[in-house]
């Protein structure tokens, strides 16, 4: 009877032991074509090594009081002051490489709110990776994000990270000129008496796109990271 009883409880135990918990996932059953295998180099992302990457492409950048990294972007001549900010889990693992800079207010100084809302909608119409917005200033920030919570390859940071982000920078920059030359959204009148001062706070009276010591502020809004892959 005792020996039954033994028997019984280890079996329960065995069976408590296989079964599947809440948090586990099924294994991947899928089959990869013959050679579709790709030998890539992975690295786990950091802040060192991102930055050792810009370095490479003769980028300046330092990692800021929080982590991330202050980078000095350019849209074509016109230098950029943002960040790269690494959007993490609740455990810590990076899973986003978000690039963030906001446009130079010497950019859409003579377009009003409504040319830039207007700008802002046709650009994210039009364009898949990087995206604009309005921040609450009134500040025509840019912003790109790629996903790295599984690894990240140099050469897709290279090319579809930074390289992608200062090219739309560059695209950004031309389209507002046009912007600016057909008149589209202007707030009327080529006269500096016209502007209002509060449609430019904090501009620091220069037109060559802050590039002192003054940083922008960074934004916080961390993008939904999903249910994952």
């Amino acid at each position: 009877m005792l020996r039954s009883v033994f028997l019984t409880a280890g079996l329960t135990v065995l069976l408590v032991a296989l079964a599947p918990g809440p948090a586990s996932r099924p294994a991947m059953a899928f089959e990869a074509p013959k050679g579709s295998r790709l030998d890539s180099a992975l690295y786990k992302p950091s802040a060192e090594l991102v930055r050792s990457l810009l370095n490479d492409e003769h980028i300046k950048s330092k990692i800021d009081h929080e982590g991330d990294l202050e980078v000095t972007f350019h849209g074509n001549d016109i230098p950029m002051e943002g960040w790269i900010v690494f959007d993490k889990l609740d455990d810590g693992t990076i899973w986003n490489l978000r690039f963030t800079a906001p446009v130079p207010t010497s950019e859409i100084q003579d377009i009003d709110r409504d040319g830039l809302l207007r700008f802002v909608n046709n650009w994210n119409r039009d364009e898949i990776a990087v995206k604009l917005y309005l921040d609450n200033e009134g500040e025509l920030q840019t912003e790109h994000d790629l996903p790295a919570q599984f690894g990240l390859n140099p050469q897709e940071f290279l090319e579809n990270g930074i390289r992608l982000y200062e090219n739309a920078l560059g695209r950004v920059i031309d389209s507002l000129a046009e912007a600016r030359g057909s008149g589209a959204g202007s707030s009327g009148g080529s006269g500096s008496s016209d502007s209002s001062p509060d449609e430019n706070p904090d501009s620091g009276g220069t037109t060559g796109g802050g590039t002192g010591n003054e940083q922008p502020q960074k934004s916080t809004i961390q993008p939904d990271e999903g249910s994952g892959i």
